[in-house]
C-alpha cells in the first residue's frame, strides 16, 4: 500500500513503484552521481528482489546516457566561442 510522502515540497505515494523498480532506479541514479556505496547497496537490494542481469544492465546504460548527456552539453556550452 502507498504511503502519502513530501521530499521537498514534492508530495508523492511511496510505494507507487514495485520494489526492484525502485530500487532499480536507485541503482542508476547512484551510479549517474558517482555514489560508489549507494550503487552497491541498491544494486544488491535490486537482485534481491528479482531484478535480472538484463535489467540491471538497462538500468546502467540509462544512468550512463544521462551523464553523458550531460558532459556532452557541459562541453559543448564551454567550448562555443
Amino acid at each position: 500500500m502507498a504511503t502519502d510522502k513530501e521530499f521537498y515540497n514534492i508530495s508523492y505515494k511511496e510505494g507507487s513503484l514495485e520494489p526492484k523498480t525502485a530500487e532499480l532506479i536507485f541503482f542508476a541514479a547512484s551510479i549517474a552521481i558517482g555514489h560508489d556505496n549507494g550503487a552497491k547497496l541498491h544494486l544488491g537490494k535490486a537482485r534481491e528482489r528479482g531484478a535480472t542481469e538484463e535489467e540491471i544492465a538497462e538500468a546502467m546504460v540509462y544512468a550512463m546516457q544521462s551523464a553523458a548527456a550531460k558532459v556532452r552539453y557541459l562541453g559543448r556550452n564551454i567550448i562555443v566561442k
